[in-house]
């Protein structure tokens, strides 16, 4: 069985990080603790945010070429 393996600084990646780091900073007592999970979190969801701004761009030029008629149409 191999295991498969989601890139580092893929969007997935991101998404996953900023998942679960949330779930861990909801049960995390210490409040140093709390605010080391919250750094991590903010640096990961503010990248996270970046790559989705990525993807939105990469969706509206590929919908928008869609709507454009071809010169054979």
């Amino acid at each position: 069985m191999t295991a498969k393996v989601i890139p580092s600084q893929s969007i997935k990646m991101f998404r996953y990080r900023v998942h679960f780091l949330a779930k861990d900073l909801w049960k995390e007592k210490n409040p140093v603790g709390r605010m080391n999970l919250a750094l991590q979190l903010a640096d990961a969801a503010s990248t996270l945010a970046r790559l989705e701004v990525e993807e939105a761009r990469k969706f509206q030029q590929e919908s928008s070429q869609d709507l454009v008629p071809s010169e054979t149409d």
